[in-house]
């Protein structure tokens, strides 16, 4: 529940912003996410993380360890796999939070660290 109100408190600052309008608004959602996660240090060297699952009611089915083979371009895969651009992950370690979250004209990229 930490990393779900990390993403969704009214103080949260993106990372990165992107203006939805934008032509380009998914490959640019999909190199940030690269490299804010990249920065982060989000994956493992066989990247490895954990996901909640970006379904409705993810919650109730809790954190997925996966490991992602391509690498690059989640927000893309997630979106045309589920139809939903939102999704939350952390590091094995439970330290990093990366998520992908929709507010109002924007798309946005949060960062978090734990404790």
């Amino acid at each position: 529940m930490s990393a779900i109100y990390a993403v969704n408190g009214i103080e949260v600052q993106p990372a990165v912003a992107i203006n939805d309008s934008l032509p380009d608004a998914s490959a640019q959602l999909d190199r940030a996410w690269t490299a804010q996660t990249s920065a982060h240090h989000l994956y493992t060297k066989d990247n490895e993380f954990y996901i909640l699952a970006p379904i409705a009611r993810g919650h109730e089915i809790g954190w997925i360890h996966v490991r992602d083979p391509i690498g690059t371009d989640l927000p893309s895969r997630i979106h045309a796999g589920t139809g939903n651009t939102e999704f939350l992950t952390v590091s094995e370690d439970g330290r990093v939070m990366c998520a992908v979250s929709t507010e109002e004209s924007e798309t946005w990229i949060v960062v978090h660290r734990f404790p």
